[in-house]
């Protein structure tokens, strides 16, 4: 079995294990099983990467995204800034990052029952497997901690020195510490007032923050110099003593720039004294509480809420108006029903969804130097064809079409065959439907009621033309793919099935802009187009269900 050199590092404090009464050899091995298993995890960064069946170290691979992450923080060290103030931005940006990838990718730890399951009936106290649980956390979250901040820690050493190389090391594992205990503290909330099917909903929300996170936040990497342009005074007040990016910039401060004012004392002071109040805590009250609590997860029971009542009504109130056919009514409840439920679908698209509702404006935002005013960017902007930039969304959102085949509990797509629906044309009919109603459309309204603010109402006609090629686009790409029934295929699917879509969605944006915007020269040009589009999208949308049984895969 593979050994580790984390392994044969902790073995040299074999004795202070076994002195706290943890069976070393035992956790050991538990160690040793876990890491190996880890190797084989794909991280939330990784989520669309293809799993071609190959044996491979996912989260070696997924060191790498982390590693562009701890270069954006990087360059907040060279900034002009003044040292306290952009050591609390980098903290700030490294604890948040560090905080979404514990929640993200180590819940299935930290949550993890099925080891107790297994090893509480052999003779093994819950102090060795709890021991094995809290170590195993620690050591990936530090050496995704020091990837990120390892950019940091290198260009500061360089700049100021050998102290500076200590104070940061030395404040990593505070960090990690710290959001070991409040992750765990969280948790412990969460599971006094929820079911383990609501914790896994929040823990869901978190990874597809995470992804959104670095997904958007590369996005302003090129205008970080144009935001710290100007020093910033950093003046004491009450509420900066709760903030943990001050606790942890303040050091460099006392020891770097020799200030010994004593706010940065006090500051400095919490940086160690409540990472380590928070870990004593964790060992004493958290953990024999959190583990308590677990035994919630196994509890999956779903209480109905007004909110939710509400929602099935608005549910089924759109699919008697849009849906004419009993089947095809169904199946529209029932798509909109599935892909609420699809944790890992969600996981997917939802990113792309926010990428794709805030791109027309982070395009357009980018071109505008950081010297105008607000008043006067959007002033400039409603001159312009600016709104044609809501084709990028239109590019996103319709190759999300192609997910509608994907479920991750595709196996279950047998019932098709027992159910007595004569064609499967309603099937196709009502799922497409739902799930345009479901995601694309209402995304693809955000840019473009924001757009409506800044033109005045003046492009309600663009809009409606826009949306009109959305709709064409998606059912284009419906007819080009091949027939597969909604959620009947794993993801490795749609990753090798997405090529013809992306060019086909490519072309037809480009075209749809350019002839957009031509047409805005000629009088009533835009309307007429409304029209052509509104004529060619009904026509197409009848013929493109002439579907039987032997036509699909």
């Amino acid at each position: 079995m593979k050994d580790f050199k984390v392994l044969r590092f902790l073995d040299k404090f074999s004795f202070t294990f076994n002195k706290w009464g943890i069976d070393y050899k035992v956790m050991r091995r538990i160690l040793q099983i876990k890491l190996i298993m880890d190797e084989r995890r794909v991280p939330t960064v990784l989520t669309n990467q293809k799993e071609d069946g190959k044996e491979r170290n996912f989260f070696l691979r997924s060191l790498l995204s982390y590693g562009l992450v701890g270069f954006v923080v990087m360059l907040l060290v060279i900034s002009p800034l003044s040292l306290f103030p952009k050591m609390s931005f980098s903290f700030g940006m490294i604890i948040f990052m560090i905080m979404t990838t514990m929640i993200a990718d180590f819940s299935s730890v930290l949550l993890d029952i099925k080891d107790k399951n297994i090893l509480m009936p052999k003779p093994i106290d819950s102090k060795t497997i709890n021991a094995a649980k809290v170590i195993h956390i620690f050591i990936y979250l530090f050496i995704i901690a020091m990837v990120i901040a390892g950019p940091t820690l290198i260009v500061g050493t360089m700049k100021d020195g050998v102290l500076f190389f200590l104070i940061f090391f030395l404040d990593m594992i505070l960090i990690s510490c710290f959001i070991i205990f409040l992750t765990s503290l969280l948790y412990s909330l969460i599971l006094n007032f929820f079911d383990g099917e609501k914790l896994k909903d929040i823990i869901n929300y978190v990874q597809i923050i995470l992804s959104i996170t670095l997904i958007i936040g590369y996005q302003f990497v090129g205008r970080m110099f144009n935001v710290f342009t100007h020093d910033i005074v950093f003046t004491p007040r009450w509420w900066t003593y709760l903030i943990p990016p001050a606790w942890f910039a303040a050091p460099f401060e006392i020891f770097l720039n020799k200030n010994y004012s004593s706010h940065y004392i006090y500051l400095g002071l919490l940086s160690i004294v409540i990472p380590i109040i928070a870990i004593i805590i964790h060992f004493k009250i958290v953990i024999p509480y959190f583990e308590k609590n677990l035994s919630k997860l196994n509890n999956n029971s779903i209480k109905k809420g007004r909110f939710i009542e509400i929602k099935e009504r608005v549910t089924r109130t759109i699919a008697k108006i849009l849906c004419f056919d009993r089947i095809e009514n169904i199946f529209f409840r029932f798509t909109q029903r599935m892909v609420s439920n699809e944790r890992k679908l969600k996981l997917r698209i939802y990113p792309n969804m926010a990428f794709a509702a805030v791109i027309p404006l982070i395009v357009i935002f980018r071109s505008f130097g950081g010297s105008r005013s607000f008043s006067e960017i959007i002033t400039e902007i409603s001159k312009g064809k600016s709104y044609l930039t809501i084709y990028i969304s239109v590019l996103l959102l319709s190759n999300l079409i192609l997910m509608l085949s994907t479920s991750e509990n595709y196996k279950g797509a047998w019932i098709y065959k027992v159910l007595p629906i004569e064609s499967p044309r309603p099937i196709f009919r009502g799922s497409l439907k739902g799930f345009m109603m479901k995601y694309i459309i209402p995304v693809y309204l955000i840019p473009s009621l924001l757009f409506l603010f800044i033109y005045k109402f003046k492009i309600l006609i663009d809009i409606i033309v826009i949306l009109l090629n959305l709709i064409l686009l998606c059912i284009i790409i419906f007819r080009s793919v091949s027939k597969e029934l909604p959620f009947c295929r794993n993801f490795n699917y749609v990753q090798e099935n997405t090529i013809l879509p992306l060019i086909i969605s490519m072309g037809f944006c480009g075209a749809s802009a350019a002839i957009h915007g031509g047409l805005k020269a000629v009088k009533y040009g835009t309307l007429g187009y409304c029209l052509v589009l509104l004529i060619v999208t009904v026509v197409l949308w009848r013929r493109s269900f002439n579907l039987e049984w032997n036509n699909i895969i």
